[in-house]
């Protein structure tokens, strides 16, 4: 396999802070309604929050959570590997529209004021050329957030682990609003590049936790939570 198909290893894992913050987090803090975006074949962010879930005092009780996988492949290993959890509901579909991917000249003009992937536009437009195929070849071009907001009959989530495409971390985080808690990953590249740096500036949120290696990852929650759950 290659491309999207491929099954690739977790970047968030055991060798990783990310991996117990994200634990950790949900250890403490009550939830009831969780999205990830991302969830791959389930190895990596979508194991810290069962763990954390499992872990905490409900249990699981009351906690809905649904994970997005866009691979065929990885999402058949996802829904294997976690079909005995019962909040847990898998959907491999698309998070957001094509619409919502960015134009090859935007990608461009991000990468010259930023030098992410050390200004390597011809790598990272390939990368964005094989998403939007991928998804235009498997009729994946549906607003996937929406669907889960309607399955799930909500308008925001206690909270929301982002990790998807390189290419639609900021649409998804707008589709995404007013979530209790948000975990990015891949920060310091387009992914997250946005959502991170305007969750600093919200004053309405408090960052948690960042961590530099890789392309970044970091934690916000509302300020009223790490008042209560992490003021000590």
């Amino acid at each position: 396999m290659s491309g999207l198909d491929a099954i690739i290893d977790p970047e968030v894992n055991q060798y990783t802070r990310s991996y117990y913050v994200i634990q950790e987090y949900l250890k403490r803090v009550p939830v009831s309604t969780i999205i990830e975006i991302g969830a791959s074949s389930g190895g990596g962010t979508t194991e810290a929050l069962i763990k954390g879930i499992l872990n905490s005092p409900s249990k699981g009780n009351g906690v809905r959570m649904a994970s997005i996988e866009v691979s065929r492949a990885r999402f058949k290993n996802l829904k294997e590997r976690y079909q005995h959890i019962p909040f847990f509901t898998p959907y491999n579909i698309s998070s957001v529209t094509l619409d919502k991917f960015p134009s090859e000249d935007q990608v461009r003009f991000f990468m010259k004021t930023t030098n992410v992937h050390g200004g390597n536009v011809t790598e990272v437009l390939k990368w964005l050329r094989q998403d939007i195929k991928y998804v235009t070849d498997n009729g994946f071009n549906e607003n996937g957030i929406q669907k889960i907001k309607d399955d799930f009959n909500v308008k925001s989530f206690s909270f929301a682990c982002i990790d998807g495409s390189e290419f639609t971390g900021e649409p998804e985080y707008n589709e995404l609003p007013n979530c209790d808690a948000y975990f990015l990953d891949d920060i310091h590249v387009i992914k997250n590049w946005v959502p991170h740096r305007t969750l600093e500036k919200d004053q309405n949120y408090v960052k948690l936790f960042q961590e530099d290696i890789r392309g970044g990852s970091s934690l916000f929650c509302k300020k009223e939570i790490a008042t209560k759950y992490f003021s000590n």
